[in-house]
């Protein structure tokens, strides 16, 4: 009997865990708080102390699926996550007006996206650890674009300048710097 009761007591413990306003301390550390649903290993909101929250799928205790975090300075973040990670694709908007839409790996931008500023300014290519990696395109506000090598965040290898006359510099570049033009088109 005492055996059924304590059984009884610890299943009583286990559902209110995922329960409305319960402490998910041992998932998401002191103060966490679950608002809503099954914050454990379904759907459901959670509260961190510092002011973040987070809607949208949980599996094993974790952030993990489809949900929308956001950020007490107004960024948010609606996408997938993997084990409390943004990974997987989504879009993330900065406090600043700027937009990321593609593709995440442990919360850094990886594999394509575009990223467009508020200025007006936009790269579509692609990204490696959180910076433009690879084959990309970079349009100023003014029209101007570079469309060609990119690494670690600048224009390195082969590509093109492009002007709003169609006017053209194709050419190696390193550091964001053109060092060999291999061909000048220019058009009136």
């Amino acid at each position: 009997m005492k055996k059924l009761l304590l059984l009884g007591i610890i299943a009583l413990f286990i559902t209110s865990c995922t329960s409305t306003n319960t402490p998910v301390v041992k998932a998401y550390g002191p103060g966490a708080v679950c608002l809503e649903g099954d914050c454990l290993s379904g759907q459901g909101k959670v509260k961190f102390p510092q002011g973040l929250e987070y809607a949208g799928e949980f599996k094993d205790s974790r952030v993990d699926g489809k949900g929308l975090m956001m950020w007490p300075s107004g960024s948010k973040y609606d996408g997938e996550f993997n084990q409390n990670m943004r990974d997987g694709k989504g879009t993330y908007t900065y406090t600043n007006g700027d937009v990321y839409t593609g593709d995440f790996k442990n919360n850094k931008k990886h594999g394509q996206g575009e990223y467009k500023w508020k200025n007006g300014d936009v790269y579509v290519g692609e990204w490696a650890d959180g910076l433009e990696n690879g084959t990309g395109k970079y349009t100023w506000q003014e029209g101007v674009s570079y469309e060609g090598q990119w690494k670690d965040g600048k224009m390195n290898g082969t590509g093109t300048i492009t002007w709003p006359d169609s006017s053209r510099v194709k050419g190696i570049f390193e550091n964001n710097r053109l060092v060999s033009e291999e061909k000048i088109l220019f058009l009136n």
